[in-house]
């Protein structure tokens, strides 16, 4: 589940309107694991915005944020993900 804030950079007040996109890729397997773009709904606070991405595998992945309406912008994060533990 992500979970993503966009504040202006200028006066911290809270982005809404936009429209925000987030696809996933692994850069140490370039083309073999990415992700469709998934667009974001809007979240329950002002200039929040939250989207589920359903990964292929655990590991290091570059998400990648495209932002679009009031403002434009793309933000690249890079996160490492880990396998859900299993109940015994």
């Amino acid at each position: 589940r992500c979970a993503i804030r966009l504040a202006d950079r200028n006066t911290g007040a809270p982005v809404t309107g936009a429209v925000v996109a987030i696809t996933a890729d692994m850069p140490s397997m370039p083309a073999a694991h990415h992700m469709r773009p998934i667009e974001a709904a809007p979240g329950d606070a002002p200039g929040t915005y939250k989207a589920t991405l359903t990964l292929e595998m655990a590991g290091r992945w570059a998400l990648r944020i495209k932002v679009t309406g009031p403002v434009v912008d793309q933000i690249v994060h890079i996160e490492e993900f880990t396998a859900p533990s299993k109940a015994r």
